[in-house]
């Protein structure tokens, strides 16, 4: 990047970027300038991070300091999954499987605050790692508890930190497992690397534990919640003037970008003829960043509440479970749903179910619409017009017939 120029008698600059060793002068307006000047500094500091862990790896490596020299019988093994709520539940089948395949095998997951409570008693995790993205000075203590455990074999099912990498890398354990094209530019880190498919992000991570010689049966995602909990989540419903006998139905209208984010309107249409259909309850969930748009959702609903900013994720997984049907975007709570086996209503256009719907999942209905937009713009989209294909008709309809399902399948079970 050699600056920018302002052409004489025009409101454009230009400048001059360097690709591939050849100077290309482009012509662009003050926003598309500036567009330019940042996007060419965040490849140069994403060139020179991986120049620099490139160094360090390789200095490691020469020197013998790296490769944890201890053997431990049974197999040790790492579990890296730092990223969001849909990611974390994700691996939970493959985790079962890889304890099932190693009875006497030790699982640890390093993974976010957030993945912990996903995680939290889970029967085939011996020991949970916190990752914290921006505490500095704790990566090297983690570091040093990392070693102290002598894994043998690390899984890198998903991360979006590039200092992750580096630290499994000094963890010192032998093997790290990870896929192709999937790390950030740090392929050379792993000792193994998997060809990534067109394949749902569950059967993903099943197939890079076979690299452990596991190879299972698909199974479900999972959440284990206690006793405790349920009792508390009941707890948090009763004090909103909810029964046990309550028929609940829950509206989740928010997602992490906006452009999988099903209309409120159409929230609010649908949420409505439910209650009068149904004489049902209607709880709106979401995260605390969701809560005024939650609140607006729930105040256009007769009778309804909402709980985001609220419930903590547990608490929330508690009321979800209790849900009679969850409507819901393609978001982490979705996953969460799935992983309880509440009966859900998934809308999709701009995403895949395919890849990143339900797997295994009990009672799920999936409405997808195509794509409208070509080529999709994705995360840039603010608008999302495919979206708004799925009218509230099918929603309504589709619950319904939900609800009469599940409705018969418990009384044929009560008759038997």
């Amino acid at each position: 990047m050699k600056g920018l120029y302002p052409v004489i008698d025009s409101p454009y600059f230009c400048t001059e970027v360097r690709l591939s060793g050849v100077r290309v002068s482009v012509l662009c307006n003050g926003s598309s300038a500036r567009k330019t000047v940042f996007g060419e500094m965040r490849r140069l500091c994403k060139t020179t991070k991986i120049l620099l862990i490139r160094g360090l790896v390789s200095f490691f490596n020469a020197l013998g300091l790296k490769k944890n020299l201890y053997s431990i019988s049974p197999k040790r093994f790492l579990i890296v999954s730092t990223t969001g709520i849909g990611d974390t539940l994700w691996g939970t089948p493959a985790i079962r499987a890889l304890k099932e395949g190693y009875k006497d095998g030790y699982i640890s997951v390093m993974t976010t605050d957030t993945g912990a409570e996903l995680l939290k008693e889970n029967p085939y995790i011996d020991r949970v790692f916190i990752f914290r993205r921006g505490k500095i000075l704790s990566l090297f203590g983690l570091i040093r508890d990392l070693r102290k455990e002598r894994f043998e074999m690390a899984f890198i099912f998903h991360a979006s930190d590039r200092i992750i990498w580096p630290l499994v890398f000094f963890s010192g354990v032998s093997e790290i497992i990870g896929m192709i094209g999937q790390n950030k530019g740090l392929d050379f880190i792993l000792t193994r690397g998997i060809r990534q498919e067109a394949v749902h992000g569950v059967e993903m991570r099943l197939r890079l534990i076979r690299e452990a010689g596991v190879y299972n049966s698909e199974s479900a995602s999972t959440i284990y919640l206690t006793g405790e909990e349920r009792k508390r989540g009941q707890e948090i419903l009763e004090e909103m003037g909810f029964h046990e006998t309550s028929l609940i139905i829950g509206l989740h209208p928010g997602a992490q970008k906006p452009f999988k984010c099903w209309p409120l309107r159409n929230f609010v249409e649908t949420g409505n003829r439910l209650v009068k259909d149904l004489g049902c309850r209607i709880v709106v969930t979401g995260g605390n960043k969701e809560r005024r748009l939650c609140e607006e959702l729930a105040s256009k609903i007769t009778g309804a509440v909402s709980v985001a900013g609220i419930t903590s994720l547990r608490e929330t997984a508690a009321i979800i479970e209790r849900m009679s049907l969850f409507i819901t975007n393609d978001t982490g709570p979705m996953h969460m749903a799935f992983a309880l086996e509440t009966p859900t209503i998934a809308l999709f256009s701009p995403t895949d179910p395919v890849l990143c719907g339900p797997y295994n999942a009990k009672s799920a209905v999936i409405i997808k619409k195509p794509i409208i937009c070509s080529p999709c713009i994705g995360k840039g989209c603010s608008t999302p017009v495919c979206m708004e294909q799925i009218t509230a008709y099918e929603v309504i309809d589709a619950a319904e017939s939900l609800l009469e399902r599940k409705c018969s399948s418990a009384k044929a079970r009560k008759g038997s």
